[in-house]
């Protein structure tokens, strides 16, 4: 077992037997990790805005969202299993801006099956895993355009939803086209996108072809990049991307 498997398997331990204690250190490890998009976010996230928060786990990040949108603002938190979910409650229930929903995101909205990792509580996927047996369970399934009504305002999407962005992002369409400044960060995970049943390069161009410019956040800034889409193999080859209309129109 490697020391990355090692961390990992006594993450998890922590988080099914002493959560007082996972919750704070993983908090810490999640301000490290992510400090480059906490800085810019907090720098690009206004009083009154609108985010949706797409496979929010424990709620690390929708608690973050919160305080940078403020009381005026909203977070539409989506968390399909049931333990994390739970947990999402039990964080965001002293912030009144923050809507959590036991829903998994995709390109439909129906009954569908979330399948279960016992090793990694951030590991659950909407896929089968091949080479690996997995317990399913039954969830609902939402597409972001039904969840929200035509017109209705969104100005941040942040999935992380273990290579199943490209459905949801495919279930967002009018969400995305009626607001042109709206700005995305996404994991992008070749690897798991190809294990959902889609391509890394059919995520980059539809980003693209939508008029997204792509960055990822290093630092204080962004920087541009096309992501590599060849790597697919390597479950290990995955990063944050954000993506922003170059000339979105008024």
């Amino acid at each position: 077992m490697s020391s990355s498997q090692l961390i990992r398997h006594l993450g998890n331990i922590a988080y099914r037997h002493a959560f007082g204690i996972y919750r704070p250190l993983y908090g810490i490890f999640k301000s490290y990790a992510d400090r480059a998009e906490r800085t810019f976010l907090a720098k690009h996230l206004s009083a009154g805005y609108v985010a949706v928060d797409g496979g929010a786990n424990i709620g690390i990040y929708s608690q973050f969202l919160a305080k940078c949108v403020g009381s005026s603002g909203a977070v539409h938190s989506f968390e399909p299993s049931p333990a994390n979910f739970a947990r999402l409650r039990a964080a965001v229930r002293d912030f009144p801006n923050v809507s959590v929903n036991q829903l998994l995101l995709g390109n439909r909205t129906e009954e569908s099956v979330l399948y279960i990792s016992e090793a990694l509580n951030v590991d659950h996927r909407a896929y089968p895993t091949e080479g690996e047996l997995r317990r399913g369970i039954s969830v609902r399934c939402t597409r972001l355009d039904d969840y929200f009504k035509p017109g209705q305002r969104v100005d941040l999407i942040k999935m992380d939803i273990q290579g199943f962005e490209l459905h949801a992002l495919e279930g967002a369409q009018r969400v995305l086209e009626d607001n042109p400044k709206i700005k995305l960060l996404l994991e992008f995970w070749p690897y798991g996108l190809k294990e959902a049943g889609k391509s890394p390069e059919a995520f980059v161009s539809f980003l693209k072809d939508r008029g997204f410019v792509i960055f990822r956040p290093k630092g204080d800034g962004l920087t541009r990049c096309d992501p590599p889409c060849a790597n697919s193999s390597d479950p290990t080859n995955y990063f944050n991307i954000f993506a922003q209309r170059a000339n979105p129109r008024a």
